[in-house]
């Protein structure tokens, strides 16, 4: 069985959970990056869950079969609308 390949959007308070549990479940799945704008949080993040790091979630288009979404409520659709768009 083929991974599915998940990122987060977002790794504050929410986010990191998100990517702990992904992580937890690496028979499963893989954790193919985590995405913040904080440049510090995100770097920190990303080198707990030994995953790529990026800037602008639009980096995780053509990488991911999902993702969680983990921003602001007010940014939640147009985020999941360009990642529909793009295939996921």
């Amino acid at each position: 069985m083929q991974k599915i390949k998940l990122g987060v959007i977002g790794v504050g308070h929410l986010g990191v959970k998100h990517a702990k549990i992904y992580s937890e479940l690496s028979s499963k799945v893989g954790l193919v990056g985590v995405c913040d704008i904080n440049p510090e949080r995100l770097k920190e993040v990303a080198l707990q869950f030994a995953t790529p790091g990026f800037s602008n979630y639009q980096e995780l288009f053509n990488k991911v079969d999902a993702v969680s979404i983990c921003v602001p409520t007010k940014l939640h659709a147009s985020i999941a609308k360009e990642f529909l768009l793009n295939g996921c």
